[in-house]
């Protein structure tokens, strides 16, 4: 699905804020660039990789274009694609479509609700760090 600029900047603030003297402190202990990310670099950027792939999740489970875009059978249909589906060119079924709505949105705000620790952490750690 690619990359966005949110993502792009989260993992940029938490790389500035990692401090050069960890990296000098291995080079001096014997370790390559590889071991260096392994086991230095990317165990800080575990919240920044926590938030971004909650990010992308959410963002990947709402999306409407890409589904329909490329999915326009009515078979192979995801749940956001099968609600624009009830509306007909005579008219619409807005009960169903609302009830199907509050379905969609329930596990997404479950989610959210589960994990918004890690995420408004990594946000505000990227952002003031």
């Amino acid at each position: 699905m690619g990359t966005d600029i949110v993502s792009i900047y989260i993992f940029l603030q938490f790389i500035r804020s990692i401090p050069t003297s960890l990296d000098e402190a291995a080079r001096l202990d014997g370790a390559n660039a590889f071991t260096i990310y392994r086991k230095i670099i990317f165990p800080l950027l575990k919240p920044a990789v926590a938030t971004v792939v909650i990010i992308k999740g959410i963002t990947v489970y709402n999306d409407f274009y890409i589904p329909f875009l490329y999915m326009p059978s009515e078979e192979l249909g995801t749940i956001s694609t099968a609600l624009f589906r009830f509306k007909g060119p005579f008219g619409a079924h807005w009960e169903n479509i609302s009830a199907g709505a509050i379905l969609v949105i329930v596990p997404t705000l479950i989610v959210f609700l589960c994990l918004q620790r890690w995420i408004y952490n990594g946000f505000a750690q990227g952002a003031t760090k």
